[in-house]
């Protein structure tokens, strides 16, 4: 049953996005309120980009280091597309679970995007595997 799985199977659909343009205090708050750690970077309709949480962190000044006005600048000052990875590693909802969890675990990326025909139609991320291998389990 597990290797007939597909990415459709486990991936999160219609994720949350956000636009190369919005700032990273933005993309903060986004992914706090919603609770998530990762992003498509949409321009448009087009993927421009994936923004991970240790992304933001990794831009993020230290709050040792800095004032909380160079805190505020870089983070209400620094558009998204700076940081994001850009042409991100993408699979399709037909790519087979198992090839996916296999360019995950050797690109040590911890999300894909889903595209089909050239639109997100959704996010793999290593909580959806998490997800499909407790509902696999729990069906055994």
């Amino acid at each position: 049953m597990a290797k007939a799985l597909t990415v459709g199977d486990a991936m999160t659909r219609n994720p949350l996005s956000l636009s190369p343009e919005e700032t990273l205090a933005s993309a903060m708050q986004t992914f706090r309120k919603h609770a998530i750690r990762r992003a498509p970077v949409m321009a448009g309709d087009r993927l421009v980009g994936l923004l991970a949480q240790g992304d933001l962190n990794r831009a993020q000044p230290s709050v040792l280091d800095s004032t909380p006005e160079e805190l505020q600048r870089v983070m209400e000052g620094t558009p998204v597309s700076r940081i994001m990875i850009t042409n991100p590693v993408c699979v399709t909802s037909a790519t087979s679970l198992q090839d996916a969890v296999e360019t995950l675990h050797t690109t040590k990326y911890g999300a894909l995007p889903v595209v089909d025909g050239g639109i997100v139609v959704g996010i793999l991320t290593d909580s959806d595997l998490i997800r499909t291998l407790r509902d696999l389990l729990k069906a055994e």
